[in-house]
């Protein structure tokens, strides 16, 4: 697979998972808690796009930017600790759970401005 696709194909993966992230997010402060399942649902994806991209990164390194690459790291911590967070929420009953709200929040809120950074860079490569 091509640098340019492997970039995309990232892309639209980290776009997901903040698509993802959010909607866990306002479900949550809505309802105050949520299943078991849809949270191990989203922790689940959010560890196999933080293994997607460790695997990803060699190929993807020496093509980036540093900027790309401080991003793409930045990226990968906020969705690597979205995940944790998700192993940690207090168990209310054994069908639902509670997760520290706020920090889901930085999680999202980095990922986003990861994600417009590498926008960003890369439609003033395309210029």
């Amino acid at each position: 697979m091509s640098v340019g696709r492997l970039k995309r194909n990232m892309m639209k993966k980290l776009i997901n998972a903040r698509i993802d992230l959010n909607a866990y997010l306002q479900l949550r402060k809505a309802k105050g808690y949520m299943s078991v399942s849809e949270n191990d649902h989203l922790r689940e994806n959010l560890f196999e796009l933080c293994k997607e991209m460790i695997k990803e990164v060699v190929p993807l390194r020496k093509a980036l930017t540093r900027e790309e690459r401080d991003a793409l790291r930045q990226a990968g911590e906020a969705v690597a600790s979205a995940a944790i967070c998700l192993m940690t929420g207090h168990r209310d009953c054994p069908l639902y759970i509670t997760v520290n709200v706020e920090t889901l929040e930085r999680c999202l809120e980095t990922l986003t401005s990861s994600i417009q950074t590498l926008d960003a860079v890369s439609s003033h490569a395309h210029v």
